[in-house]
């Protein structure tokens, strides 16, 4: 289980440290150049009907965006971009979370407004199993999966940070699994490692369209990331 990462995170896995040490701020500017040309990709994907590939490309648009420092109009564009893509798309949920990291801008409000109205014909969610985000920015979701197990449930924790160069190096991340009870609509992972000093407790506090993360402790993930906070359903 890994939340989508931009492409060039993904290359950048592949790539030797002598490489991405020459990055220097030329680099950068001939980057933040490209932007305009990845919304122009994700219009013509949209425009050709592949939705899911259009809606790739705008989020690194919308990556990019925030990385280059563009204005918060511009940034919510490419956020709203991305939303439109995936409900054409069918995936529903993952629009409204893109919509709700612009919630004020008026293109959010339409859309929310129209994506309201095609949430309310579908089933409500019965039960925690599903997919869970939380932003973690530059285009990077950090994800809970949670999925039956007879009378248990196998819940499955990415988490990621993404550092000043993250698009660059790629980011910190952390992870978890393991097949717990889920009891009053609350689950406690406990991890107690004597070999790397890493001891922690994560409380899972679900409700209909989300879940809760609380830890206490260290997990031994990487640096700033947390396994803590609000997560919104998307599956």
């Amino acid at each position: 289980m890994r939340a989508l990462l931009p492409p060039l995170l993904a290359c950048s896995a592949m790539a030797s440290w002598p490489a991405l040490a020459q990055i220097d701020e030329p680099d950068i500017h001939a980057d933040c150049q490209k932007v305009a040309g990845y919304a122009e990709l994700g219009h013509s994907a949209y425009q050709n009907g592949d939705y899911t590939k259009a809606a790739g490309i705008f989020r690194d648009q919308a990556a990019w965006s925030e990385f280059c420092g563009f204005s918060e109009r511009a940034t919510a564009t490419a956020y709203n971009n991305v939303a439109l893509a995936l409900m054409r798309a069918g995936q529903l949920l993952k629009a409204r979370a893109y919509l709700l990291l612009a919630p004020d801008d008026d293109k959010s409000r339409h859309n929310m407004a129209l994506l309201e109205q095609r949430l309310a014909q579908q089933p409500p969610a019965t039960g925690p199993a599903g997919v869970y985000w939380q932003y973690a920015g530059r285009g990077v979701w950090s994800e809970v999966t949670v999925v039956p197990r007879g009378d248990l449930w196998q819940i499955d924790y990415a988490g990621y940070y993404m550092p000043g160069m993250g698009l660059y190096y790629g980011p910190n991340m952390g992870e978890f699994a393991d097949v717990l009870p889920i009891q009053n609509g609350k689950a406690l992972y406990h991890q107690d490692d004597e070999d790397d000093e890493s001891a922690c407790d994560v409380t899972l506090t679900f409700s209909d369209d989300a879940v809760d993360l609380n830890s206490q402790g260290d997990c031994g993930f990487g640096h700033n990331v947390q396994a803590a906070g609000h997560f919104i359903r998307v599956e």
